[in-house]
């Protein structure tokens, strides 16, 4: 298994696990609807959003979409993980944990001083996760504006 950088010609493997995404949480997708989030992630110029994948055998099965802010503590700068997501089949195999170092290493190598998610309510699963990991949980509230 290799992480890496999402780039061209991941178009159609990443659409299809964009799609498979959106099903996990209950949307209705129809076929081919993840193609234009695919081609915006990998249109992205230097210093925006960032798409890591998890990769076997050509295949793509994972992946994290990251978000650079500023300011941090300190007037330091982070990332936002702002999705993880692994498919099904591919799940209890290790695949969340590497692409959590691959995100960490990343941070590091940018010079990042965190990086900060959010995960639903009720995705016990998703916190199970993050916990074993030891993550630290923070007490935020979260908003949302629909424009």
């Amino acid at each position: 298994m290799q992480i890496r950088h999402a780039k061209q010609g991941d178009e159609a493997e990443l659409a299809r696990l964009l799609e498979d995404h959106e099903r996990h949480y209950g949307t209705e997708v129809t076929a081919g609807a993840g193609v234009a989030g695919a081609e915006w992630l990998l249109g992205q110029p230097s210093g925006g959003t960032l798409c890591l994948v998890a990769e076997r055998d050509g295949k793509l099965f994972g992946f994290a979409i990251l978000n650079p802010y500023f300011p941090g503590p300190r007037l330091t700068h982070g990332l936002y993980l702002k999705e993880l997501y692994v498919a099904d089949s591919a799940r209890s195999q290790g695949v969340g944990e590497k692409l959590i170092e691959a995100i960490r290493g990343l941070a590091r190598k940018r010079g990042d001083t965190r990086v900060l998610w959010t995960t639903g309510e009720h995705n016990t699963g998703a916190q199970k996760f993050y916990d074993r990991l030891g993550m630290r949980r923070e007490k935020k509230v979260y908003y949302v504006m629909d424009v």
